[in-house]
């Protein structure tokens, strides 16, 4: 049974009950990521996810990283576009303790220099880390030109000038705008009392109160064009981008199920076309990002030197294919089986619980049943997947980035080459 209930200062705590389980998840969702940073601090949100693991006044980096793993629990977070996610799981007698280190290391966290200082070269590292990772690379590529000037654009992890500019009362100044209880959301997925989880949730977090900020940000336009960039790498990397819808939009099952017959797996046209029957690609696919407020669809494909622009008209073959025809009633009753499925099976992790639990919350307000989603699903027609292809993934509306030796673009309205070293 799910329970929701909004503490005096504005936080929300949710829970799910599940009767079976010899576990508890729980996590602190916060409305803080990447788009909501100025350029001058791009980097910021992931690296206050790091630096929330450095020390509190009560616990040192040590102990935090000791305290649940030492009795078979674990505790770890990520920074995303528009949240990031602290959350743990602990077996059901350690709920509190848990919860106690995430109200610590959120609210608590003491952001010393040095330690900033030192973080600094970890976060340093990820980000050398994501620029050895053509896959990585080709999408922020992508994503720079699809975004222009937005902050959608940015990496989620920042640059290295930004990242190395971070003092500590930066990361204080932003923590206090962005990290305000109306923000967070506390989500416990588990064997779990509800009231217990609320009584401690009111202890912990109840004194939690900041002045609100203003935290909204223009919606962003999309841009077609290209980018190319030349690496000494073994493969070509290339991802094409279209418009999406916002995760809100009536268009977005339609969307989804579109974005899955196109690349979402093993059987998806692009898979079965490039690596199956033409062998010119190991990892091919194509996905959906849904934000609040706009979204974008996208295909990527890495291919031997030489080989770019085939596997590039390939995509565009394939996309125009679902644009003329759709699928057949076969293949869409199949498809729907596919995704209702992977979402039912999903519902056996404890975690995968957690997930939804805080992501409902924190977008549409509100525990959204399995069942709602399914039903949305099985709404969707052929003909509305055809209609969703043409409208949004029309060819004079896509970016298109290239990574790889030498590339010869072909024109468009934003066309761009930088060199990689």
């Amino acid at each position: 049974m799910i329970k929701k209930e909004t503490l005096p200062n504005g936080m929300t705590v949710v829970t799910e009950s599940i009767d079976y389980a010899n576990s508890v998840s729980m996590g602190i969702w916060v409305k803080a990521g990447s788009r909501g940073e100025t350029a001058e601090m791009a980097g910021i949100s992931h690296f206050l996810e790091h630096m929330n693991f450095k020390g509190t006044e009560r616990r040192s980096a040590k102990e935090l990283a000791e305290v649940l793993e030492c009795r078979g629990g674990s505790l770890n977070a990520y920074t995303t576009k528009e949240y990031t996610s602290y959350y743990c799981q602990v077996v059901e007698e350690d709920f509190r303790l848990a919860l106690d280190v995430l109200a610590d290391l959120y609210l608590h966290s003491q952001f010393r220099e040095e330690d900033v200082t030192k973080e600094k070269n970890v976060v340093l590292e990820e980000i050398n880390l994501y620029e050895d990772s053509p896959e990585d690379l080709v999408i922020d590529m992508l994503n720079e030109v699809f975004w222009g000037s937005h902050p959608l654009a940015r990496p989620i992890l920042g640059y290295e000038k930004t990242v190395n500019a971070f003092t500590s009362q930066d990361l204080f100044h932003y923590r206090n705008r962005s990290y305000l209880p109306q923000n967070t959301i506390l989500a416990v997925a588990g064997k779990i009392d509800h009231e217990a989880i609320l009584e401690e949730a009111a202890k912990l977090f109840g004194d939690f109160g900041r002045n609100a900020s203003d935290l909204s940000f223009p919606s962003p336009l999309c841009h077609s064009g290209k980018i190319t960039a030349e690496k000494d790498i073994a493969q070509e990397h290339i991802c094409l981008g279209y418009p999406g819808v916002s995760i809100f939009h009536p268009d977005y099952y339609a969307l989804v199920l579109a974005n899955e017959v196109l690349g979402g797996g093993a059987s998806s046209r692009l898979f079965q076309r490039i690596r199956e029957e033409m062998a010119l690609s190991y990892s091919v696919f194509s996905y959906i990002t849904a934000y609040r407020d706009c979204g974008m669809v996208s295909i990527y494909a890495g291919t031997s030197k030489g080989k770019g622009e085939t596997v590039h008209s390939l995509c565009l073959e394939e996309v125009g294919e679902l644009q003329r025809n759709g699928i057949s009633a076969e293949e869409l009753d199949k498809l729907k089986g596919q995704i209702s499925g992977g979402m039912r099976i999903g519902l056996d992790s404890i975690g995968s619980r957690l997930n939804r639990l805080g992501r409902n919350e924190l977008y549409y307000g509100r525990s959204v049943p399995i069942e709602e989603v399914v039903a949305s699903i099985n709404r969707v027609t052929n003909e509305d997947i055809v209609r969703v292809a043409r409208e949004y993934m029309a060819e004079d509306k896509a970016a298109y980035a290239f990574l790889g030796g030498k590339h010869e673009s072909t024109g468009g309205s934003k066309d761009a080459t930088v060199a990689l070293v």
